[in-house]
């Protein structure tokens, strides 16, 4: 089962910070995610949780706020969940960090129960990428997958860079999309680089993410815009559903060329991912 997200841009904001929430929705991000793991020291933990929990039943409906939890599989991470279920609050999404088995998943769902949101692991570790083939269990409400490149990096060993990281990346999306499910990809950390922002959200939109997370409201215009289909290729993956629904079932043609299942697939998920607007905004 997926519950599917449209996001271009996830904007992280901390959980102790809940002035930050409302100002990171009016950012026009598509998504905003309260942080209670990697932004709240051990300290804060307690008060990071009830600022969340009480943000998210203010903004309910504003935009859409979701939540990173602990691992569920820390003390932390049980005492969101036990948080959670007692609240009755509902986040946009939950993304679950340090993903290495089905069972973090199971226990998110098991602490929401029928409520349960869109859940988004994230993979930040040789383990989780290696073992997340076998452990993605699309039964349960997984919207998306992310690549937490950063303590992936750490965990490996190697530069937090382009080339280092380019295997795990395509791993990921590789199993991402075999299980029918879009890719987000890690924060770029140098804020005052948009030239690099840039072209890092370039390539990994070129290898086939379709968003990327965010640490600060000024990177998400420039990720939105390149996540953002053009008025030509919008226009195109039109031609090609309307091509494929006047066939009857014949071969599809567009333009003298066949069109295949996958393109036609391709162009499906282009639309559902579009902007309501059509265009480059």
């Amino acid at each position: 089962m997926t519950n599917h997200l449209s996001l271009r841009c996830l904007l992280f904001v901390p959980g102790n910070r809940p002035e930050r929430y409302i100002k990171a929705l009016a950012s026009g991000v598509d998504a905003v995610c309260v942080d209670l793991e990697d932004a709240v020291g051990p300290e804060q933990k307690d008060q990071a949780r009830a600022s969340a929990l009480a943000g998210l039943a203010e903004h309910q409906g504003v935009g859409s706020l979701g939540l990173r939890i602990n691992p569920p599989n820390s003390r932390a991470g049980q005492e969101d969940l036990n948080a959670l279920a007692e609240s009755r609050v509902q986040p946009a999404f939950i993304l679950v960090p340090k993903f290495e088995s089905a069972d973090m998943l199971q226990a998110v769902v098991g602490a929401c129960g029928e409520r349960c949101p869109p859940l988004i692991p994230l993979v930040e570790t040789t383990r989780g990428l290696v073992d997340l083939g076998y452990e993605l269990d699309t039964r349960l409400p997984v919207a998306a997958v992310m690549f937490g490149g950063y303590d992936y990096s750490v965990d490996v060993g190697c530069e937090f860079a382009w080339e280092p990281l380019l295997f795990a990346r395509s791993r990921l999306l590789t199993i991402a999309r075999a299980h029918g499910l879009d890719a987000i990809d890690v924060p770029y950390i140098d804020l005052r680089n948009e030239a690099g922002l840039r072209a890092e959200t370039e390539r990994v939109r070129a290898l086939g993410f379709t968003a990327k997370a965010a640490v600060h409201p000024a990177q998400v215009a420039a990720i939105q815009e390149l996540f953002t289909p053009s008025v030509e290729k919008l226009a195109h993956a039109r031609a090609v559903i309307e091509a494929a629904e006047a066939s009857a079932g014949d071969a599809v043609q567009l333009d003298g060329q066949l069109i295949d299942a996958p393109v036609i697939d391709a162009a499906r998920r282009m639309l559902a991912r579009a902007p309501q607007s059509g265009g480059n905004g």
